[in-house]
């Protein structure tokens, strides 16, 4: 498996894992902006779950926020 598919599978892991603990009232919140699109947990857990090109940016985004 080549490199940059172990490292976004980890970075899924991590971010389904802090999604787990985030409270429902906060999944609301929004997480990432890209572009003019902003996500909030919710939003960011879909386009990770359908392994979209924004759950790339998402995940790259939020690993170096060092939220996951």
């Amino acid at each position: 498996m080549p490199a940059k598919e172990t490292d976004y599978e980890v970075l899924k892991a991590r971010f389904l894992e802090a999604y787990a603990n985030v409270p429902g009232p906060l999944r609301k919140e929004i997480i990432a902006v890209i572009g003019n699109e902003t996500f909030a947990w919710n939003t960011a857990r879909a386009e990770i779950l359908n392994n979209t090109k924004s759950a790339k940016v998402i995940l790259s985004h939020l690993s170096k926020m060092e939220v996951i």
